[in-house]
């Protein structure tokens, strides 16, 4: 009897680790039982052949019966919808990893000041990946009224440890005194370039850190977590992207602590099972390492594995407008939000980061070096000296094959997109803006100016090649918040909508998310339609998103993704997942 017991729980051992292994990709495969949207016209198909990973035939069931061995494996769409699989071309992944794992402050998951410092107060009594207290996601914009916190407040939570809350935009920080001494910042401390450490009327800091530079700069005295720590949490963050049916991420730049970011993502993006294709931006001081990290374009691998590639490098032209950041043809509008809550003074209109000597200089080297320029750009001065950049660089050293892109550009002039359009730049659309943001920005920008804020539609008439991002960790992750709001324009607050004019049609939305990011990202010979010999990336939604209200949209469903013809693996509880945790374990145990 014991042996029977013995026997029966060594089988079941043996079943348990064989469910969790990760599917295994098919030589043949038939995609079939649903409606297939190929983004190459708008002829739908009835099935889809692949073979070795690749798109083999695109056609009628009958067509493709006839073609597929007798030993295919047929998945059934059970009336689904396939479509080339979604990307996501500017997201930072190890920041979205990192700050996953930070406590969270935002106002998606708080209602107001009190919850917050309770959060804050339970959080500095809590041990995290370092010895640092921190937070993400503060954000008065979305929280109206919401002072921030100040020094005295934050040494109070944590006299000892230091602490830093980042906001959700990540262009602006709040530091405790530990935080700040840790960093060696005192009040003689000079502001770094395109940033600063935030004084009183006395010359004191208030502990209010202003743009990327000026954060950078304190988070760069923080421990970093242990390598197989922030493989763990970059490996989950990669099942998430995937989860939520992304097949393919451009990682515009690696923000976030860690030993080599450059080399950690590397890893994980290079995986041949891994979960996502990675297309890589990275930051000026980080793209000769990248480049020899990143070096070998390894997006033609064979059936099942995941592809990489350096595309080229990402420039801040600008920041945030929700901290006056971005810099603005005219002046922010002047309202109690302006005045008492961002402290912008009257005809602020924010100002570029670069001298145009250095942005032309950089565009011109990767110009010659055949490598993208992806520049953050949100107002019209920002845009305008990227696109001379552009220009002159493409005079100089002209590269038809070459296609920069401009990313976010919350007011956009339609001078500029039809400028972008004539030099062959990709515009990239922070849609996002406009549903958790949409309330805000009249005493922003004023009414006028919100009326065209984001203006996508506009920029598709401009022949412009036209995408959508979320910019995570800045949004949560959802591609169909992100399609919805493109379509409908409703802010989350107040319902109202934000420039209906500058809707897209849902056609035109999935082209920004499928399509047309291929193109941004130079790849849309290898991804973004589903048409014979190009790559089987495909996303599975429950039901068609064609012909759906925006409410609809959101409540959509991914049943699966699959890169290069593999099923990916999402789920939480896996053998690599299992495998990683342990040795995560075992270093924060040895360490």
């Amino acid at each position: 009897m014991k042996r029977l017991i013995a026997a029966v729980l060594a089988l079941l051992v043996v079943a348990w680790g064989l469910s969790l292994r990760a599917p295994s990709a098919s030589r043949y495969q038939v995609f079939h039982g649903g409606q297939i949207l190929t983004m190459a016209s708008d002829e739908r198909a009835e099935a889809v052949y692949v073979a070795d990973g690749v798109i083999a035939a695109v056609g009628t069931r009958a067509e493709i019966d006839a073609l597929a061995p007798w030993n295919a494996r047929r998945v059934d769409l059970r009336g689904g919808t396939l479509l080339p699989g979604l990307i996501e071309p500017h997201t930072h992944p190890l920041a979205s990893a990192l700050l996953g794992a930070s406590t969270d402050v935002s106002g998606v998951t708080h209602a107001n000041r009190d919850e917050l410092m309770a959060t804050l107060r339970t959080a500095a009594g809590k041990r995290g990946l370092t010895p640092w207290i921190v937070a993400f996601g503060w954000d008065p914009a979305m929280l109206n009224p919401l002072p921030p916190p100040s020094l005295a407040e934050l040494d109070a939570i944590a006299p000892d440890r230091p602490m830093i809350i980042l906001t959700q935009m990540m262009h602006e920080a709040f530091a405790n005194s530990a935080a700040l001494a840790g960093a060696g910042i005192d009040a003689t401390t000079p502001d770094p370039a395109g940033g600063s450490f935030e004084r009183d009327a006395s010359g004191a800091l208030t502990g209010r850190l202003i743009e990327i530079t000026a954060i950078g700069q304190v988070m760069a005295a923080m421990p970093e977590a242990s390598d197989a720590a922030l493989t763990l949490l970059l490996s989950l963050q990669y099942d998430r992207y995937a989860r939520a049916g992304y097949t393919t991420i451009g990682a515009a730049s690696l923000v976030g602590r860690a030993r080599d970011p450059v080399a950690l993502v590397h890893d994980i993006a290079a995986e041949r099972r891994a979960s996502l294709n990675t297309v890589l931006y990275a930051a000026p001081d980080r793209f000769a390492h990248a480049s020899e990290i990143w070096g070998d374009d390894t997006f033609r691998n064979g059936n099942g594995a995941a592809g990489t590639h350096l595309a080229g490098m990402k420039i801040w032209m600008d920041g945030s407008p929700f901290i006056g950041g971005a810099a603005l043809a005219e002046p922010y509008e002047r309202s109690p939000f302006t005045r008492d809550v961002l402290g912008l003074a009257p005809g602020w209109s924010g100002q570029v980061n670069y001298t145009p000597d250095t942005v032309n200089a950089l565009v011109l080297e990767a110009q010659r070096g055949g490598y993208q320029l992806a520049f953050h750009a949100q107002g019209e001065p920002a845009i305008e000296m990227a696109l001379d950049a552009i220009e002159a660089a493409q005079t100089a050293a002209p590269d038809p094959a070459l296609h920069h892109r401009l990313e976010h550009l919350a007011l956009i002039s339609p001078a500029q997109m039809e400028r972008a359009a004539r030099l062959g730049v990709s515009l990239g659309f922070f849609i996002d803006h406009v549903w958790f943001y949409g309330h805000i920005l009249p005493d922003l920008v004023g009414e006028a100016r919100t009326q065209r804020y984001m203006p996508v539609a506009e920029a598709v008439a401009a022949g412009a090649v036209v995408t959508l991002h979320g910019d995570h960790p800045a949004t949560p992750i959802d591609p169909m918040r992100t399609l919805a709001t493109a379509i409908e324009r409703r802010a989350r607050t107040g319902g109202t909508i934000i420039g209906a004019d500058e809707a897209l049609v849902a056609q035109q939305a999935l082209e920004a998310m499928t399509i047309n990011a291929a193109r941004q990202l130079g790849l849309d010979s290898e991804i973004g339609s589903i048409e014979v010999g190009k790559r089987a990336d495909f996303t599975w939604f429950d039901r068609a998103p064609l012909g759906l209200s925006p409410q609809e949209m959101r409540e959509i469903q991914v049943r699966g993704t699959w890169i290069a013809g593999r099923p990916v693996d999402t789920r939480t509880v896996t053998l690599k997942n299992i495998s990683l945790t342990l040795s995560a374990i075992w270093s924060s145990l040895t360490d």
